[in-house]
């Protein structure tokens, strides 16, 4: 699906997660906790960097499950804030959290049961 979208079309959704993601950072700042801010700053790191190498492997597009490359794993292994990462993942209709746990079996990564619930 995402080969599909214009080029315009993928622009406005990357524009609508940075917002997203600077609303969660904003968010978690007002808290007033340093530790809130780094938790919101290290979430957004994580989504930015799974989004740039690990996409096309969670993607929801009918396509069979694939091996996902040595540097999506070390994406996967590097992530700071899982919870952070579950919650975010779970509200997306465009990504299979079958493939999630999949991925994440595959790079040797244990991620919650819950998360995506």
């Amino acid at each position: 699906m995402y080969k599909l979208m214009s080029s315009a079309g993928r622009s406005l959704a990357a524009t609508l997660l940075l917002l997203l993601l600077a609303a969660a950072t904003a968010a978690a700042q007002v808290a007033g906790t340093p530790a809130a801010a780094a938790a919101g700053a290290a979430c957004h790191n994580d989504l930015i960097a799974l989004r740039s190498t690990c996409y096309q492997y969670v993607q929801d597009d009918g396509g069979p499950m694939v091996q996902p490359s040595p540097h999506c794993c070390a994406t996967v292994r590097g992530i700071a804030n899982a919870t952070c990462v579950c919650d975010y993942f779970s509200s997306l209709d465009y990504i299979n959290l079958d493939r999630v746990f999949y991925v994440a079996g595959q790079c040797a990564v244990a991620i919650p049961w819950s998360c995506g619930d």
